[in-house]
């Protein structure tokens, strides 16, 4: 009986020396490399209340277009294409284009962005149209799907508790994301 005894608690004691309270150095840096390699190729990272260079703060909705406009220029080392809407459902817009980025104005200050798939941007929660799907999107983020006339409208809330919304294809490829003021009609 002993002998049974000792045989059960002999792999227990061992497992329970293993054990450490906090996880080893190597375990923690392992932990954080999946947001840090998402990051890595972004030249600028959006959020739910404007966006920045990466590593940085950078300007929030309702900054001066000048600021915003000077930030991404030096991000993508090139003026951004403009363009104007009279008929946003919020009213006249201005935008500027920077690779996948577009910047909404609303009255000369910054209003909102919208991103589709490319390179050099990328949300603070490392997520990118195209890379991302919708379904490792709702693994880490609370996802609500909208019902509204744009096709695959969702939104997420990220990690410091804004809201981001996003479009996806049926087969979960999230094809854009926008945060603050648009120009879609629903």
């Amino acid at each position: 009986m002993i002998r049974n005894s000792l045989l059960i608690a002999l792999p227990l004691a061992l497992v329970a020396c293993g054990k450490s309270e906090e996880p080893p150095a190597a375990e923690a840096t392992q932990a954080s490399a999946p947001l840090e390699q998402r990051l890595a190729g972004a030249r600028l990272v959006v959020d739910a209340n404007g966006l920045a260079a990466k590593g940085e703060e950078g300007p929030r909705f309702g900054a001066a277009r000048a600021e915003v406009d000077g930030l991404a220029e030096k991000a993508f080392g090139a003026a951004g294409e403009t363009s104007r809407n009279e008929e946003c459902g919020a009213g006249p817009m201005e935008f500027s284009q920077y690779g996948p980025l577009q910047v909404a104005y609303q009255d000369g200050n910054f209003a909102g962005w919208f991103l589709r798939a490319g390179e050099g941007v990328v949300t603070s929660d490392g997520i990118a149209p195209g890379t991302t799907t919708l379904e490792a999107l709702q693994l880490e983020r609370q996802v609500q799907q909208l019902n509204t006339t744009l096709e695959g409208e969702f939104q997420y809330t990220t990690a410091d508790y804004g809201t981001i919304t996003g479009f996806a294809e049926p087969d979960g490829t999230i094809t854009a994301l926008q945060a603050g003021v648009s120009c879609f009609f629903r």
